[in-house]
């Protein structure tokens, strides 16, 4: 049962002044989770002094669940010994999380520290490349020979220890030299008879990954078909562990917030808000905003060539007209604006998640043209109806009822096609983000909007 946070948040800090109690019998029951949720909002004194008094394995998982700042601030205080021991205790996968809390050449050396054999298998995992399925696979997988009976397999899972398989659910069916001839789920297995033989009832086809796949990429396999655990092989086809869906559900979560970030021009990682420091947040927006603010410069020089700071040279009938069509910019650039953050959020998302691929590029522009061509007639004999309310005269209600629609098909184009461009450059297509679409389109959208009123009111322009 889910722990309410106000009140194991308060059980924490009271369990901070009384030493002598124990720890692990008093949060027993508690998920690591929850525990984990409540224990960032603790100072770092608060936590450094229960941390020390956590059973081992539950202090190993608590530093892993924790947001990677705050574990890191925690692992820094920590003694070798202490940190030894929790990657000791640790799943594969979630020691190499902790890897990402420490320095490396202190989680090497820890790794002298531990047994041998596990210290080899984080060595393996560590050979694969950085943010590759490879990284989060666990050897604890349920491997059969193809002439196993389906009572020896019965045995095989009864006799083994509750540590022993990280699941259950899938059995995999292996050669004498670990190739992957076949896949069992635990279901098949029950309903077989006891005496048929592994490669009788397997699938001899299974969906497999190689090590050195994206985990992104991985995780959206694994959650496209619904399993729960994903073999993993090497180039030549031989098992060397599983990726689970615990691992892709997270990747798949944190991905999204990295996504959601981008798209509000923020940058960093998908860390806890409140394991970050007001320095942090401070490097996380900035450069952003600077670059969107030299940016809006584009749209500064705009108006000053089209708008002259000075009557001089320019007939006061012509600046009224300027005036006029002054009044409306706010409403054609926030259209523009609206209009082209819609569309990158819908392809951005779409890239992500599969659902579009840069190959769909002219197929999206046609459905989006479609699109913005609908909204844009509807937008702008609104804006028509709207100018000729405020008495604008009719020729510049036309032009905003005609400068509409075209801002908001070029919003359309630019919302589409740089999410495309950047995915297929090979870039994070969030980082065209919102407020860069808004920006530019805004500038564009105002050339459009003055072009559009020169040739319909006949109006000269000069700097």
């Amino acid at each position: 049962m889910r722990t309410d946070e106000q009140t194991l948040l308060d059980r924490l800090r009271a369990l901070v002044t009384l030493e002598e109690v124990d720890l692990s019998s008093d949060l027993e029951g508690v998920r690591t989770e929850d525990l984990a949720e409540a224990f960032v909002r603790l100072e770092i004194e608060e936590q450094l002094g229960l941390m020390r008094r956590l059973d081992a394995e539950v202090a190993g998982d608590l530093l892993v669940e924790l947001p990677t700042e705050t574990a890191r601030r925690l692992a820094d205080e920590l003694p070798d010994e202490v940190l030894a021991h929790y990657l000791d205790v640790l799943p594969m996968d979630d020691a190499l999380d902790l890897r990402e809390e420490i320095e490396p050449e202190r989680f090497e050396a820890l790794l002298n520290v531990i047994p041998e054999e596990d210290a080899d298998e984080i060595r393996r995992l560590l050979a694969f490349p950085d943010n590759s399925v490879g990284r989060l696979l666990t050897e604890d997988f349920v491997a059969i020979g193809p002439d196993t009976t389906m009572d020896e397999v019965l045995a095989l899972l009864r006799d083994a220890s509750t540590e022993a398989f990280e699941t259950i659910n899938y059995l995999y069916v292996l050669s004498d030299n670990r190739h992957l001839l076949g896949l069992l789920t635990l279901r098949r297995v029950l309903r077989s008879d006891p005496a048929a033989v592994a490669r009788e009832v397997m699938n001899p086809d299974p969906i497999t990954v190689e090590g050195t796949l994206g985990e992104e990429e991985a995780a959206r396999l694994l959650a496209r078909y619904g399993f729960s655990a994903l073999p993993v092989l090497d180039a030549r086809g031989r098992m060397l562990g599983i990726f689970t869906a615990d691992d892709a559900q997270e990747i798949l979560s944190d991905a999204d917030t990295e996504d959601v970030l981008k798209l509000g021009a923020v940058s960093g990682d998908a860390e806890s808000y409140l394991s970050l420091s007001v320095g942090q947040l401070v490097r996380r927006r900035l450069p952003w905003l600077f670059m969107l603010f030299l940016a809006e410069t584009f749209t500064g020089l705009v108006l000053r060539y089209y708008i002259p700071t000075e009557a001089q040279g320019t007939a006061v009938g012509q600046l009224a007209v300027i005036a006029s069509l002054t009044l409306f910019i706010p409403l054609l650039i926030g259209a523009g604006g609206n209009s082209g953050s819609q569309v990158t959020t819908t392809i951005t998302r779409a890239l992500a998640v599969g659902d579009v691929r840069t190959s769909d590029g002219l197929r999206v522009l046609r459905r989006e043209f479609g699109v913005a061509l609908v909204i844009g007639l509807a937008l702008g004999t609104a804006g028509f109806l709207r100018a000729l309310s405020w008495r604008s005269g009719f020729e510049i209600s036309l032009v905003v009822g005609i400068a509409l629609p075209m801002i908001v098909l070029w919003a359309a184009a630019v919302g589409s096609v740089l999410p495309l461009a950047a995915k297929r450059m090979g870039f994070d297509p969030a980082v065209m983000s919102a407020p860069f679409i808004t920006t530019f389109v805004d500038a564009t959208g105002l050339i459009i909007y003055f072009e559009v009123a020169r040739r319909v009111l006949g109006l000269t322009f000069q700097a």
